[in-house]
């Protein structure tokens, strides 16, 4: 399969209407690893199930309920915390692959033998690794807006360091990291996103502590590539799609596309006038993409 990219423009994009309910109400359960860890986590949908990893600083609570819901319409989606952060109970894992083992433990402790593993900027970190490490479990991977194993990419932009290291983040600053202010559309939805994300008022999760996110940052295994990851992805047979947005402070995307042709089975799609969240800018449109792609 070769790498594929498409361009998407806003200009042909309709408002929508999302319905919310099914994530706002989804009980958070609790998964018992050994060790005596536990992960705290939320299933809605039914289908094929797809365990998500989430961004830096993300929670249970972070992810946009309009996406989750599109995505539940066609699989069963399952969002959980990293052991150690957020409702999820042990010592937290000081490196990329233990993080990744934990989904293999979620996997296994739901009686789950193969599965849609995706991620979220870090969390796509988290994704690429399990995909590579223990890939008889995988059917797809899906890689929203994060970065190319190793150190040979491009340094996020200041301006993401002043936003994402803040103690508490408001609606600018989410703004800012994960939609495109250059452009009205993407400042209306990053607003709207806010709001559908606050509907949730009670099993509320935990927000990360400095020093838990402090702990992901020390993580170093991934950029370092010290798993052969880059080499990994190059061999592996899983079919595999990202998500790219046009201004990603994060991870640039451009990186994706100086690797064209280097991993073949990564097909991309680049949404215009979006920034580090195009799941969150256009929801149902992402989750429609990714269904399709998961039923090839």
């Amino acid at each position: 399969m070769k790498t594929l990219f498409f361009v998407l423009s806003t200009l042909f994009l309709l408002p929508l209407s999302y319905a919310h309910a099914q994530s706002v109400k989804a009980k958070t359960e609790y998964a018992k690893l050994a060790e005596d860890r536990t992960i705290a986590f939320r299933s809605i949908g039914k289908g094929s199930p797809i365990i998500l990893a989430n961004r830096f600083r993300g929670n249970l609570d972070t992810w946009d309920p309009a996406f989750l819901d599109a995505l539940a319409k066609s699989n069963r989606v399952i969002i959980y915390d990293y052991v150690g952060t957020g409702l999820s109970k042990g010592p937290q894992a000081d490196s990329n692959l233990k993080m990744a083992m934990e989904i293999k433990e979620l996997a296994q402790s739901l009686k789950i033998n193969k599965f849609v593993v995706g991620g979220w900027s870090y969390g796509g970190m988290i994704a690429q690794v399990a995909l590579t490490e223990f890939p008889e479990m995988i059917s797809h991977g899906i890689l929203i807006g994060t970065r190319l194993p190793g150190a040979k990419v491009a340094p996020p932009q200041k301006i993401f360091f002043e936003r994402a290291l803040k103690p508490v983040n408001d609606l600018d600053d989410e703004t800012v990291l994960f939609f495109n202010p250059k452009y009205p559309a993407s400042v209306d939805a990053a607003k709207a996103s806010h709001e559908r994300i606050a509907a949730r008022k009670s099993d509320k999760d935990i927000p990360m502590t400095e020093a838990q996110w402090n702990g992901l940052l020390k993580a170093r295994d991934y950029v370092e590539d010290k798993h052969g990851t880059y080499k990994k992805l190059q061999e592996t047979k899983i079919p595999i799609l990202g998500l790219l947005g046009e201004n990603d402070i994060s991870f640039a995307a451009e990186d994706w596309f100086t690797a064209k042709g280097v991993f073949p089975t990564v097909s991309m799609i680049y949404f215009a006038q979006t920034g580090h969240g195009p799941q969150h800018q256009f929801p149902e449109l992402s989750a429609k993409y990714i269904a399709e792609f998961v039923k090839r």
